[in-house]
């Protein structure tokens, strides 16, 4: 009998240790201080006017950002990084636009580069960072935003599709390396960087993120938001290898969003890869949809 007891305190304890990893997974994918990378990118190297900026969020996150003003302009683009990247990673590859008549506006989202925070939600959390930068900007400087256009990728992505399906005011939507669904991108990173398996653990992971959120990060996926862009355009980027987020999220997103639309898949680019393997061909895409659109 007591080899019976002994046997099952074993085996209580091992299962208590394997849902405190569980949760301890769950929380470093919400809380990736870890991913915290310091700005050694900034505007002045590449030669343009800017100022740094700072808001807060309706839940009381201070951001930071920068403002590139382009004097003669009132059409702005909001620029919106990945996770674990910062305001600087995006910089190289976009800053262009403001010399073909555009305002441009990049900020760090919470727990990211030099914005406050602890807690990322790969989605839904940082919509509220980017809601308080459009409101920053209309409330100090209206006359750049007579034309508002975003620009995400990956993470940044998702929070442009969700913030313009709400936000009517926003004329177009440039997505990049977007996931469907945040409980695939989530398993998948899990796979990729912890080798979790779906089952039996990733459940109880979503349980965990779910229950630290306070709130479903599922149903503020593109997958169900998407749609809402109708009538205004919205451009698809993916690579065609990227290993986190597979192509086929793309062509998902593109039969779920309504005219008017593009899709672009990239031969040979990995995650965040689009400009570095489009090259010339990204900005010119680029340039030709903002400048169409806004």
């Amino acid at each position: 009998m007591n080899i019976i007891l002994i046997v099952i305190l074993i085996l209580l304890l091992a299962c208590a240790l394997t849902v405190r990893s569980i949760y301890k997974q769950s929380i470093q994918i919400l809380e990736p201080s870890y991913k915290r990378k310091p700005l050694i990118i900034f505007p002045d190297q590449f030669k343009v006017p800017f100022e740094n900026i700072r808001f807060k969020t309706a839940d009381g996150v201070e951001i930071k950002g920068w403002f590139i003003p382009n004097e003669e302009s009132s059409k702005t683009i909001f620029l919106l990084h990945g996770w674990g990247q910062n305001r600087g990673d995006i910089l190289k590859n976009t800053v262009y636009l403001r010399d073909l008549g555009f305002n441009l506006v990049y900020f760090d989202f919470r727990a990211m580069g030099e914005s406050g925070g602890k807690v990322s939600s790969i989605g839904y959390l940082e919509t509220k960072d980017l809601e308080a930068a459009i409101d920053y900007m209309k409330s100090t400087r209206s006359s750049v935003c007579k034309s508002i256009g975003l620009y995400g990728i990956s993470m940044g992505a998702t929070v442009a599709i969700y913030v313009a399906a709400k936000n009517k005011e926003i004329k177009c939507v440039l997505s990049e390396a977007a996931y469907y669904s945040f409980n695939r991108v989530a398993a998948r990173w899990a796979w990729i960087n912890k080798k979790i398996p779906y089952f039996p653990v990733m459940p109880l992971v979503l349980y965990f993120m779910r229950k630290r959120l306070g709130f479903d990060p599922q149903i503020y996926s593109p997958a169900y938001n998407i749609d809402g862009l109708a009538g205004r355009p919205v451009f698809i980027i993916h690579g065609r290898h990227d290993s986190l987020v597979p192509a086929v999220n793309a062509t998902y997103l593109y039969k779920k969003a309504k005219e008017p639309k593009d899709l672009w898949i990239i031969p040979g680019a990995k995650h965040n890869q689009g400009a570095e393997v489009g090259g010339e061909e990204y900005k010119y895409k680029m340039a030709q949809f903002f400048t169409k659109n806004m």
